[in-house]
């Protein structure tokens, strides 16, 4: 608990240096009282009154600054409750229903700062609660609206927790079906992947290899899916299924992006049967290790 204290103190301390030290700042951020000595209670405190002193129109005049007021609230959202977080969230994007400017700087800046490939701490959950206030304002043009709307349904659809929609996919044969086919009674691998790629065929190549994750395969427990995410008359199709392994499946789905964040690849979601994702942002060697330790315990 000590060391807790102390690391509270350093961050609120920091805060407290930069309203002192930087008279541009636009307001001065609220401070936990001293009889709160839990880290989460104290960043609780201040997370939900952090905009209170906020003048917004001074704010929209000076981006730079409100940039910087919202990095350090967003700073301090890891050590809150994420019901807190949350709900000072939708409070504030409550506040701008009827405001354009505000929603859309306030909606961008959470996506430069929460979910674009340079945010400085990716939150696709925290970052949902901007973009749907976003994607759902009336104030904001459909152009303006449609980015927001994009974001939300890639994250709502593969967030850890999903439920996985019915994607459809076109398979090797040339047969049409849905991820609502795929079925299996222990997990099921979403295996995202490119032949252009070179970390995909290391991976593909990896998982192929691995006797672990055949071993579950063989068993019925494991269905990997390799997916080509784009059209079925691309050469990269005709290369994923020359260089798919036998016990996979392994499908194109043109509107893949539409659905899962595939800014990078290869990008894995492992679901369970009933398609609910319980992992992501995934890498190889996280997987063959798991793979190792799910097979070995069975051996046992």
């Amino acid at each position: 608990m000590k060391r807790l204290i102390i690391l509270l103190t350093v961050l609120t301390a920091a805060i407290q240096w930069r309203v002192s030290a930087a008279s541009g700042d636009l307001f001065i951020y609220p401070m936990a009282p001293d009889t709160m000595q839990a880290l989460q209670d104290r960043c609780d405190y201040i997370v939900t009154r952090f905009w209170d002193r906020c003048n917004f129109d001074t704010g929209l005049r000076n981006p730079d600054k409100l940039n910087t007021a919202f990095q350090d609230w967003v700073a301090l959202m890891p050590y809150a409750s994420a019901d807190t977080v949350y709900t000072a969230i939708d409070r504030l994007m409550a506040r701008f229903e009827k405001k354009a400017p505000e929603t859309l700087a306030f909606a961008t800046m959470a996506e430069n700062n929460l979910y674009s490939d340079t945010a400085s701490m990716r939150a696709p959950e925290v970052y949902l609660h901007f973009a749907k206030a976003a994607a759902g304002s009336k104030k904001l043009s459909k152009a303006e609206r449609a980015r927001f709307q994009a974001h939300t349904q890639i994250i709502e659809s593969s967030r850890v927790g999903a439920i996985v929609p019915g994607v459809p996919f076109i398979k090797a044969d040339g047969t049409k079906g849905t991820l609502d086919d795929i079925k299996n009674p222990g997990s099921i691998l979403l295996f995202f992947n490119d032949p252009d790629c070179l970390d995909c065929r290391i991976a593909r190549i990896r998982l192929s290899a691995d006797m672990h994750t055949n071993e579950l395969i063989d068993k019925g427990q494991l269905t990997i899916v390799s997916i080509y995410p784009g059209e079925t008359d691309e050469d990269g199709w005709t290369q994923a299924k020359a260089d798919a392994p036998a016990n996979w499946v392994t499908v194109a789905m043109p509107d893949a992006a539409d659905y899962f964040d595939l800014r990078s690849t290869p990008a894995f979601y492992f679901l369970n049967a009933r398609h609910k994702v319980l992992v992501a942002d995934l890498d190889v060697d996280y997987l063959l290790g798991a793979f190792s330790t799910a097979n070995s315990a069975q051996r046992q």
